[in-house]
């Protein structure tokens, strides 16, 4: 079984980036994992070495302005005592003698890496050795200066580090003190730190992992060292390094940790990742050369099509210059290399069994600054396979007329050669409409996706894309393209043929299903959260109840008086975002526009910029209209909040309502209004107005004109799907720089009679000392809920969940009355709970309630044989009335 690799962290001070590569792959290849850095210079070097702590130091002799003795110094200057290797070229015994006397610890020639990794192995073991020995040595050293340092140098050490750094708790992993350092690169207050643990930096996955691996960290580890993703305050993700040993902290158990930002290295390391399996798979076969013409590298495609291993082919006498078949070739391609770094052309390579194969072949080198060749690299392409489907192209070119794909084929410069049925079909233009002349003046409305697909074709001999193309009508038409770029005999590239797929009406239906998977979505989760908010609503709206009977203070009661507003009006948004996402009614009553335009200024004029004035022009005599407030107060701040967008420098916003009667006329140029009398609710801007082609797509869902993050694309479908639930329609009215007028056109009601209730009506039955069972996950609604029936003349048994109350209800079956339970509970849930208790008793009297009031709640809750279904919130007098109803005798 293959050991892991061994992680090293390595600073490579080396002009030549290949050359350093080379080294980064010896070492790979050698059992390592690199986290490398390389450097050119002296300052450089100083960066590199102040940024981090190295293992290991290779450094090449002569760089252009600086070498290795210079290096030597800069490394001890700088207080580091990793070993330092000269790995380096062609140099006298001397030069190397003298390099070992000045403090390097190794020689190795580049031409001769055979000794790289035991010379890293042992220069690992003798400084780990001298750490240990260091680490013992500065432990007591910083045990001896930390008994007569005063607490102030420390604080001004700790804070003063560029590195974020921090201890924390080892029992809790709390934060004991941060520097100055983590707070700036995190983003959070010093208060904020405090309040916090290590696992709150790591985003959720990656500190579910963190919270698994405590059990294996021991608080005594003298030094750990990890690598892990940490979370800004802002959400940025990044990489860090983190180092940490125990540290005296009165009597905690604490660690100091010091938390390096490392995510540039590895986004370098993933570039080089990336770049390294693309040539591993690149069906070209690839050899990288030295300066001495010794293979380095190549990939798996070279070893299979010559069948050389890497160690065979450097053992091949006169290297991989031997392989090509005729000299005269050799001599042309390195002669075109060392004048312009380049060659290519067609050449014959043998195999390793002696076998001559044609091969187009690209050879490119890094010259120094003198001309020298530093590194080669060799690209062949297989020709053979290319040759023989060039030679069936017009054997299959009859076929191609019956093929469902529209199929052209043109030259490199884009001239039709080529034009099937199906083209004809997809397209609109005859063969001989389109033959001669340009693709991208033809399919193309500008020429840039056509020449991106080109480049890529060229590279790499073949491209598979989504393009958006016209046809002959201009018409957009998605097509999936799979070109081909076909070569003439001597291999050079000679024209295209592309297959194409019409896919726009897959797109389209997939673009349908994306959308309506994502309104699923919101509607699950405004499920869920009108469940949690009903149940922090709950207990506001029954404790108001109970405060306003105790309460004679006319200034208090008017205070809960704006409590209960509130809270009732959240209940009602609650129940508007379930109306939008799962298509709930709303409960209609008799709405007057003068009074809702009036809570929309007041909300607008308290919370939009000063330099946006808020004004209504609207009549007293406006009529009424049946609807929903709570939905129309939310139409109002949509189209309020879009007009504040649209006037960033400040501007006027018109509220106005005023009465129409549309008519069979008015009525058959716009296909969603109805004839009658109707009440028109405008909102006006003077902001930056729209253009035709925005306000089509303006009421699509998701749709948006704002920013990331600066909008959802829900508001205007919102506002849509509201009007048209209560029979109305939307009109827009907008040029570019001179604002946007919204009208909603809804029916009025002329019978103006007020809504069959009156304010402060509310009705609180009292009990006789009936026992009631509540069941409910909630510690609030429980809470309130037994306060509420205590103080009404009710004795109370509270269970947490439905298994707790079937226990509770076996045991005072005699003396509780009835059972008020929740629908959505953890353990048994609240269909379970009811079959459960009715089964011990079938005359049982239940109420059930549920912060998701939707009618599937109330199906659930009589499928289980409840009569009477609290939707939640619930205030004080509706679970009075709904008990007494239920205790009713006879009932």
């Amino acid at each position: 079984m293959n050991r892991r690799a061994q992680p090293l962290y390595a600073l490579l001070v080396e002009d030549s980036e290949d050359d350093a590569l080379l080294l980064v792959e010896a070492l790979s290849r050698g059992g390592f994992a690199p986290d490398w850095k390389r450097v050119v210079d002296e300052e450089g070097m100083r960066a590199a070495l102040r940024s981090r702590e190295w293992e290991i130091v290779f450094c090449d002799y002569n760089l252009p302005n600086f070498n290795a003795p210079s290096a030597i110094r800069v490394l001890r200057e700088c207080g580091c005592d990793a070993p330092i290797i000269i790995v380096s070229g062609a140099v006298g015994e001397d030069v190397a003698v003298e390099s070992l006397r000045q403090g390097a610890n190794d020689y190795l020639p580049k031409n001769n890496l055979r000794r790289l990794v035991p010379a890293v192995e042992r220069e690992l073991r003798e400084s780990e050795a001298r750490r240990g020995q260091q680490l013992s040595e500065a432990k007591k050293h910083f045990a001896e200066e930390a008994l007569r340092a005063s607490e102030e140098r420390y604080r001004v050490l700790f804070e003063r580090n560029p590195v974020p750094m921090w201890v924390y708790d080892c029992t809790t992993w709390r934060f004991l003190q941060v520097n100055e350092a983590a707070i700036a690169h995190y983003g959070y207050s010093r208060e904020e730190f405090m309040a916090l643990s290590v696992l709150d930096l790591r985003p959720g996955e990656d500190a579910i992992l963190l919270g698994e691996s405590r059990s294996n960290h021991r608080n005594d580890d003298p030094l750990t060292r990890g690598t892990w993703r940490h979370r800004k305050k802002d959400g940025t993700i990044f990489f860090v390094e983190v180092v940490t040993q125990p540290i005296k902290y009165g009597t905690t158990k604490a660690r100091i940790a010091q938390a390096l930002d490392i995510t540039e290295r590895k986004v370098a390391e993933k570039e080089l990742t990336r770049i390294k399996m693309a040539v591993d798979f690149s069906t070209d076969a690839i050899a990288i050369l030295d300066d001495a013409s010794i293979s380095v590298y190549h990939n798996r495609a070279f070893e299979e099509l010559l069948g050389y291993t890497p160690e065979e082919l450097n053992a091949v006498e006169g290297g991989p210059r031997a392989l090509f078949v005729h000299q005269q070739v050799v001599d042309e391609i390195f002669s075109s290399v060392a004048q312009s770094g380049s060659w290519a052309g067609d050449a014959y390579l043998a195999s390793k069994s002696n076998k001559p194969i044609q091969l187009f072949v690209r050879v490119n080198a890094a010259l120094d600054g003198a001309g020298r060749i530093i590194t080669t690299s060799i690209v062949c392409t297989d020709l053979r396979e290319q040759k023989r489907a060039q030679g069936k192209i017009e054997e299959q070119a009859a076929l191609l007329d019956h093929a469902q794909d529209a199929i052209i084929v043109h030259d490199l410069a884009g001239r039709i050669k080529y034009w099937n049925k199906s083209a004809r079909r997809v397209f609109g233009w005859t063969p001989a409409e389109v033959t001669g002349r340009r693709v991208q003046d033809i399919l193309y409305s500008t020429p840039e996706p056509f020449d991106e697909a080109m480049v890529e074709l060229l590279r790499t001999g073949s491209w598979t894309g989504d393009l958006k193309q016209q046809n002959r009508d201009d018409k957009e038409v998605l097509i999936e393209g799979r070109w081909t770029l076909v070569r003439d005999e001597f291999g050079d590239p000679k024209s295209v043929l592309s297959i194409n797929t019409d896919i726009t009406a897959k797109k389209k239906l997939e673009s349908q299903f994306l959308r309506a998977q994502r309104m699923e979505s919101i509607g699950t989760l405004a499920g869920g959260i009108a469940h949690d908010l009903n149940n922090v609503l709950g207990p506001i709206i029954m404790a108001v109840d109970l405060f306003r009977l105790k309460m004679t203070d006319p200034q208090d009661l008017e205070l809960l008086e704006t409590v209960s507003v509130s809270a009732r009006r959240g209940a009602d948004m609650v129940k508007q975002v379930l109306s939008f996402a799962r298509g709930l009614e709303g409960q209609r009553t008799l709405v007057r526009p003068v009074q809702l335009l009036k809570e929309v200024q007041r909300i607008a004029r308290d919370t939009f910029p000063k330099f946006i004035s808020v004004d209504i022009t609207t009549a007293e005599d406006t009529w009424s209209l049946l609807g929903d407030p709570t939905q129309l107060h939310q139409v109002l701040l949509n189209l309020c909040v879009n007009a504040r967008d649209a006037m960033p420098q400040g501007g006027r916003l018109t509220l106005n309502a005023c009465n129409q009667r549309i008519d069979d006329h008015f009525a058959a140029m716009h296909p969603e209004a109805r004839p009658g009398p109707h009440v028109v609710l405008e909102v006006a801007d003077s902001g930056t107005g729209m253009t035709p082609d925005v306000i089509e797509k303006i009421f699509e869902p998701f749709f948006t004109t704002k920013e990331v993050g600066k909008g959802t694309g829900l508001g205007l479908s919102t506002t849509l799907a509201i009007v048209r639930s209560h029979n109305g329609f939307v009109t827009v009215e907008s040029h570019p720089g001179k604002g946007t007028k919204f009208r909603v056109h809804l029916p009025a009601e002329l019978d103006d009679v007020e809504a069959n209730h009156s304010e402060g009506g509310d009705v609180f039955p009292r009990g006789q000392g009936e026992c009631i069972l509540v069941i409910d996950d909630e510690a609030s609604v429980r809470s309130i809920t037994s306060q509420t029936l205590e103080a009404f003349g009710y004795r109370v048994v509270i269970a947490v969940d439905g298994a707790e109350g079937v226990a509770k209800y076996a045991q005072h079956m005699n003396e509780i009355a009835a059972v008020i339970t929740d629908m959505m509970m953890p353990v048994m849930d609240g269909v379970a709970t009811i079959r459960a208790l009715s089964r011990l008793d079938p005359n049982i009297k239940i109420i059930a309630a549920s912060g998701l009031a939707t009618k599937g709640a109330e199906a659930e809750a009589a499928g289980a044989g409840v009569k009477l279904f609290l939707p939640k919130p619930y205030t004080a007098s509706s679970l009075l009335v709904a008990l007494r109803d239920l205790l009713r005798p006879g009932n």
